[in-house]
């Protein structure tokens, strides 16, 4: 199976689907927030960094997934942005669903100095919602947060298949059964 992922990530298309989902999300994320009139939390906005993470690695695998080394890297920062996600987004569900046990979220996101998001795109990373803020809004019976979080469990899942498969030699062919 391994030997089957490493083919594929070894192909441009793969991580042109990624960047081309990374967009679909993106603009999902916008589209709820403009057309719908739903305003995003602060860990909507931290989710929504983690997607144009996914973005930057889709467009530079796609560049350079013929590369063992670069396809190594956007395989490893494709794991690292989905298990962060992944984290975020079960905070997220979390404080959504009044589980957690610190069930409050703050309204100022804290990006680094070097990349302030929220100033450089307020459009698309200001938080002007609370994370416990119910929204009217469901799919299958499950609200957003809930589908967040099974978005970055299966990109988890991709991207550690993805990054394990760099590590799979190229299986030997045997020769001697042809000669019997």
């Amino acid at each position: 199976m391994l030997q089957l992922f490493k083919k594929i990530t070894s192909s441009r298309f793969c991580w042109f689907l990624l960047l081309l989902v990374a967009v679909f999300l993106e603009s999902c994320g916008l589209y709820f927030q403009y057309s719908l009139n739903l305003n995003p939390c602060i860990e909507c906005v931290y989710e929504r960094a983690y997607f144009l993470g996914f973005i930057v690695i889709g467009f530079i695998g796609a560049l350079t997934a013929g590369f063992g080394l670069f396809r190594f890297i956007c395989s490893a920062s494709f794991l690292a942005l989905s298990i962060g996600g992944l984290y975020t987004a079960f905070r997220h569900y979390t404080a959504y669903t009044g589980d957690a046990l610190f069930g409050s979220c703050k309204l100022k996101a804290s990006f680094p100095d070097f990349l302030p998001l929220d100033t450089i795109a307020p459009w698309m990373f200001k938080p002007l919602s609370l994370c416990t803020t119910k929204i009217n809004w469901e799919f299958l019976g499950q609200s957003m947060p809930f589908w967040i979080l099974v978005t970055f469990i299966i990109s988890t899942l991709i991207a550690a298949l993805m990054f394990f498969s760099c590590f799979v030699q190229k299986k030997a062919r045997d020769f001697n059964k042809y000669y019997r």
